[in-house]
């Protein structure tokens, strides 16, 4: 059982949304597939089960945006330090047309200037993910992918 290592939750937004994240303040959101890039060093598996559930308190600028988006899936890359999370974000961010929508959300113990970035043109489904996923280089990701409808 994977314990611990760097994640990114493929989510899915169906329409434009203006939200509220935390106290970062109010951003715009476009429509289509964002990458959030996060870490647990402990309880993984329990941290992407509860980033899955839509019912929960909101306690992380995530769950501001995840009350709204679809979940898509999720990319596990085991025993990767917390500081992976950080390169992973830089990377994606990198992305053909990429871009960090809220600055700051799921950055505020790094320097980064977000861990949310939305992938215009990248399409929600299992194949064009699984695309994107090899372009991370962080190592071989474990399949802890699920691929969900809907919520």
């Amino acid at each position: 059982m994977i314990n611990s290592g760097v994640y990114v939750l493929w989510l899915y937004l169906p329409q434009e949304e203006r939200l509220r994240v935390g106290k970062l303040g109010v951003f715009s959101f476009p429509p289509g597939v964002y990458a959030y890039a996060g870490s647990a060093q402990r309880n993984l598996r329990q941290r992407l089960d509860r980033h899955r559930r839509l019912e929960k308190r909101l306690h992380w600028h995530i769950d501001f945006f995840r009350a709204r988006a679809q979940f898509l899936g999720a990319a596990v890359f085991p025993g990767q330090p917390k500081e992976g999370e950080c390169r992973c974000a830089r990377q994606l961010s990198r992305f053909t047309g990429a871009y960090i929508p809220a600055p700051g959300l799921g950055a505020s113990d790094c320097s980064c200037a977000g861990h949310l970035v939305y992938l215009p043109g990248l399409e929600p489904n299992s194949i064009a993910l699984g695309h994107a996923v090899h372009d991370i280089e962080l190592g071989t990701a474990e399949a802890l992918t699920f691929f969900d409808a809907g919520d």
